[in-house]
């Protein structure tokens, strides 16, 4: 499956020019501090999207109801770099990939996230800065997957935990299928104007 533009050529506001995903990132706010991370608020993911990296073929999907603070900048740094912004998509797939925690794979996950930067366009000194931060401070996060599972997936209208889809090691490399297939199929019902 392939998300690039086509040869023609996509108009400028086509998500597909910018980066390979199948569909727009679309996202609520999550108001509850007792969800949020660090200080940082959190939002919850309300379609599931599909990320392609080209140079290994695999494609990754984020579920919908996933829970994300974009990026984990700490209070100190947010004069610099802002959770939210160009990066939001590279660093909602980088979060997913650190939820998950697939063993061995944490340099992946990284190099996923700085190649993804570069496709949205992030500047080479900023792209530089974040993959080294994510490289240097990432381990605790990467290393907590297991015991965090249970609390990444959300209900944005009532803030109350959801199950999560599948056991984690389902999304180990390309995925278990059926699993996957699933989150595909996921409505995007809650983003529909009868639902707001």
């Amino acid at each position: 499956m392939s998300f690039a533009a086509t040869a023609a050529g996509p108009a400028p506001t086509d998500l597909q020019a910018v980066v390979r995903v199948d569909r727009p990132l679309v996202c609520a706010i999550n108001h509850d501090k007792d969800r949020e991370r660090d200080g940082r608020t959190t939002v919850v993911v309300m379609q599931p999207f599909a990320y392609e990296h080209s140079p290994t073929g695999r494609t990754i999907w984020v579920p919908a109801s996933y829970v994300t603070d974009f990026a984990s900048i700490p209070r100190v740094g947010r004069w610099l770099i802002s959770p939210f912004g160009r990066h939001a998509i590279a660093a909602v797939i980088h979060d997913w990939l650190y939820s998950v925690g697939e063993p061995g794979k944490r340099g992946e996950a990284d190099d996923i996230f700085r190649e993804a930067l570069d496709e949205l366009g992030v500047g080479v000194v900023r792209r530089n800065v974040m993959h080294r931060a994510v490289t240097t401070f990432g381990a605790g996060g990467y290393d907590r997957a297991e015991a965090t599972w249970p609390t990444q997936f959300m209900d944005w209208r009532t803030g109350k935990y959801l199950l999560p889809p599948a056991e984690r090691t389902a999304f180990f490399g390309q995925g278990d299928p059926a699993v996957i297939e699933r989150v595909k199929s996921q409505s995007p019902a809650n983003c529909s104007p009868q639902q707001l």
